[in-house]
């Protein structure tokens, strides 16, 4: 069995990922794994759909077995989020390629620009901190210094939001030695950040949120399935933002010092001084304004404020995940998790409770992950009940799954 990894967040799912899929599927893959942020994105903000809805969409849209990749790596710089998602992945020990776009779909120059990255910041780190302590942002840096001493072909591959992130899964590859072959698909429609719809349907996930929260029609952009959902949950009051978060996080800015904030996930260079007198503001926005610059663009400083709120601390970005926790699976997804039970490094369960027991390491990143979704319960217009993650039990997807997933298994 050809088994093919993806790394995504799904916020929410649209007709670009299912282009993704549809491709992996053409190049042979009989099954699919993803491993998906949980409730909190990498762009520093609350998902849309909380994770069990979108794992279930998953798995309707083509994904076989559906893994949380957990809070600290899911609200990580890039490098962090691919090494979190790429040690979860290998740790499977049975998946045999990961696939994720890129803008050049090219993956011989992506393999090229990735050694190039880490050329940099490791031959060259005293230069590179140089630069950053003159004010640089670190992307600005590194495209910089890749363009010197690689030429303007592959520094201007780092110049396009997924070709990077394609570098940032080649890099943690190589990191952790993985027998897992990368794929690159190349991307069509609509980019990144592109602010409309292609005429073939597909829209960029930033577009797409943007759009519905006022008030526009998405359905043309979407499966059906995940537009209905996305509906249900707006009826339901239980479409999340980070707005909803915004007295809390002002709550914990003007009851944490500066000494509190220095061991907080991302915050360097006197930043924590910054925030502290940033305190008085009165709304999300001024907060955010007032402390953003070129070394710290908006996406950093509001995962960071979610780093505050949720306690993740530096340590827990860098070290490697403890488990795999399981949110979906179909029955192929089931028969790809007992093939891996005697190649498996980590223990996989869609339990929390029982991951927690692991190790302390393992402990840690469970509570994060059990406060985060506390958390998300109040990020959105009705209000959640807490100590839910813990709780919770795996219910079967809503399709392709046979009537024994819908009870506790053992994986």
């Amino acid at each position: 069995m050809k088994i093919s990894g993806i790394i995504c967040e799904y916020n929410p799912l649209h007709n670009g990922h299912l282009y993704h899929l549809s491709c992996i599927r053409a190049n042979g893959a009989d099954a699919i794994v993803a491993v998906m942020s949980g409730n909190f994105v990498q762009r520093g903000d609350a998902a849309i759909l909380d994770k069990f809805t979108r794992a279930r969409l998953a798995i309707q849209a083509g994904v076989d077995l559906v893994i949380e990749l957990p809070v600290p790596y899911a609200l990580a710089p890039a490098e962090n989020f691919a090494m979190g998602g790429v040690a979860l992945l290998t740790a499977l020990g049975n998946v045999d390629e990961i696939s994720f776009g890129s803008e050049c779909g090219d993956i011989r120059l992506l393999t090229q620009a990735a050694q190039a990255c880490r050329i940099c910041k490791t031959e060259y780190a005293d230069v590179m901190q140089d630069f950053l302590r003159s004010g640089y942002s670190y992307p600005e840096v590194l495209t910089q210094m890749v363009g010197q001493l690689y030429g303007a072909d592959t520094a201007a591959v780092l110049r396009q939001p997924n070709n990077t992130l394609a570098i940032a899964y080649i890099n943690a590859l190589e990191a952790l030695e993985s027998p897992i072959r990368p794929v690159t698909i190349r991307r069509r429609g609509a980019g990144h950040h592109s602010a409309g719809q292609s005429p073939d349907g597909t829209a960029s996930a930033t577009y797409i949120r943007q759009y519905f929260v006022e008030g526009g029609d998405c359905r043309r952009m979407m499966p059906s399935y995940a537009w209905h959902a996305l509906k249900s949950a707006q009826e339901a009051g239980h479409v999340g933002s980070l707005q909803y978060l915004e007295r809390l996080i002002l709550y914990k800015l003007r009851t944490t010092d500066p000494d509190e904030m220095h061991s907080i996930a991302e915050i360097g260079q006197g930043l924590e001084y910054r925030l502290y007198k940033a305190k008085r503001s009165a709304s999300l926005e001024e907060l955010l304004q007032s402390i953003q610059t070129k070394r710290y663009p908006m996406a950093r400083l509001r995962r960071i404020l979610l780093h505050l709120l949720l306690d993740i601390r530096t340590a827990d970005i860098q070290r490697y995940p403890s488990y795999g926790r399981i949110l979906a699976f179909n029955d192929i997804g089931r028969e790809v998790l007992r093939e891996s039970k005697h190649t498996r490094t980590l223990p996989f369960s869609h339990s929390l409770a029982e991951l927690a027991q692991v190790s302390s390491d393992a402990g840690r990143c469970a509570a994060l992950e059990s406060q985060a979704t506390d958390i998300y319960q109040l990020a959105r217009q009705i209000i959640g009940k807490g100590e839910s993650d813990f709780r919770r039990r795996m219910s079967a997807p809503v399709r392709k799954v046979s009537q024994a997933s819908k009870e506790s298994v053992e994986v």
